[in-house]
């Protein structure tokens, strides 16, 4: 029994002393991937490079202005402004930053409150400008934003701003003018599989080549997304010792595969199935594979591309889906869908 439990006791110290000689830090070890490889200064950052040469000479040159980065989601508008702090203040830059998320800290309270005081404080340990980061700052109430350029304006001297977003249009004509604006793309398809395959190849993932690109082809330029994609799928069978196919990626995302798709694109572009029994079948496909609506317009809106090009399709698809921000029942909106393509097939 004793020699046991001291076997266990040298195993576990060989695997201690294993990630000590590779220079792993247990810490990083458990860290959600999206964290674990997140870039920690501009060298490692993949994308955006006029961005990043912009803001590296402003930086160099003591010049960095308030800013403004927008975009979709995933596409490195956080991760830029970290590696920008990190680069002005060095190890110091948790004491240096105030970082905020609008969705959560939105009214104009947090602005009088905790940006004003952090603002005003004044800063000994190191000489240069404080920074604060209001995440989502496109959330925030139109007060807020009024209250936040009033603080902007006072404390310009000791303070910069960066203000991230997914829209620039939520934020106000006053704030802007205040800004420097950079716009995030998304990741292109070549940097992102790219990098995915190198978190695959360090993290021991089997997967396909293919299924790699699918993986890029759903995040639809979102980093973080694929990412997220990537551990949960080898966390679901990296038990198995399995390699991920295609297959695999659309059965633990809850989406069909491409066959199944196109068995539901057939139903709906067959003038034979009328729309009372079109309605019916795709309403089956829907609850079987627990898709959307707005996945099947998608999927609708691509066949068109491909292979329709009917432009009036277009149109009045485009318009139905502009009423669902104002009023949206998803039976009535799918049971529209169809209808349109029904009333336009050539």
């Amino acid at each position: 029994m004793s020699n046991n439990t001291l076997d266990l006791g040298e195993n576990d110290l060989l695997l201690e002393n294993k990630y000590l000689d590779n220079s792993i830090d247990k810490q990083q070890y458990n860290l959600p991937w999206i964290e674990k490889y997140r870039p920690d200064n501009f060298e490692d950052i993949i994308s955006h490079n006029d961005i990043l040469n912009a803001l590296d000479k402003m930086i160099n040159n003591n010049s960095l202005p308030h800013l403004i980065f927008y975009g979709p989601p995933g596409t490195g508008k956080t991760t830029t402004i970290l590696a920008s702090a990190k680069k002005m203040y060095g190890n110091s830059y948790r004491n240096m930053i105030l970082e905020l998320n609008g969705s959560e800290d939105r009214g104009i309270n947090v602005v009088r409150e905790q940006i004003k005081d952090f603002s005003a404080s004044k800063q000994f340990i190191n000489n240069s400008v404080k920074l604060v980061i209001l995440d989502e700052a496109d959330s925030m109430t139109y007060d807020a934003q009024f209250a936040l350029r009033r603080v902007i304006e006072n404390y310009t001297s000791n303070t910069r701003f960066c203000l991230i977003c997914n829209y620039e249009t939520k934020i106000i004509t006053a704030l802007k003018s205040r800004c420097m604006i950079f716009r995030f793309s998304p990741i292109s398809s070549d940097v992102h599989f790219n990098k995915l395959k190198n978190i695959a190849n360090k993290e021991q993932v089997n997967i396909q080549e293919e299924s790699l690109k699918l993986l890029i082809k759903l995040a639809e330029g979102d980093m973080r997304k694929s990412i997220n994609l990537i551990q949960s799928i080898h966390t679901a069978l990296k038990y198995y010792n399995m390699e991920i196919t295609v297959d695999d990626i659309y059965r633990q995302i809850g989406y069909p595969t491409i066959k199944q798709r196109d068995e539901m694109i057939k139903i709906i572009f067959d003038k034979k199935v009328n729309l009372k029994d079109t309605i019916k079948k795709i309403n089956h496909f829907k609850h079987l594979y627990g898709i959307s609506s707005n996945d099947i317009l998608k999927d609708i809106t691509n066949y068109i591309i491909t292979f329709d090009n009917n432009i009036n399709m277009f149109d009045k698809l485009g318009d139905l889906e502009s009423f669902t921000g104002i009023s949206f029942n998803d039976n009535i909106f799918l049971a529209s869908i169809i209808s349109i393509v029904k009333n336009n097939l050539i």
